[in-house]
């Protein structure tokens, strides 16, 4: 995926907005699934949760590292 230069802080700043709320789902999950740990629905959930800011950091991170080279 090739980005416009100019497009790369709104870009960033999106991003980092989708990991802030992902962060909050992770929480919430993490604290339903702490009420109940045997429900797999809230496991699946929180471990898709979670590669989702995977990947989403991993993508900041090689923006970032795109803007600063």
């Amino acid at each position: 995926m090739s980005e416009n230069p100019s497009n790369l802080p709104d870009r960033l700043t999106a991003l980092e907005t989708a990991v802030a709320r992902l962060r909050e789902q992770l929480e919430q999950v993490t604290a339903e699934l702490g009420s109940n740990p045997t429900n797999t629905r809230l496991v699946i959930q929180r471990v898709n949760v979670m590669k989702q800011i995977m990947v989403t950091q991993t993508e900041i991170d090689r923006l970032r590292n795109r803007e600063q080279g």
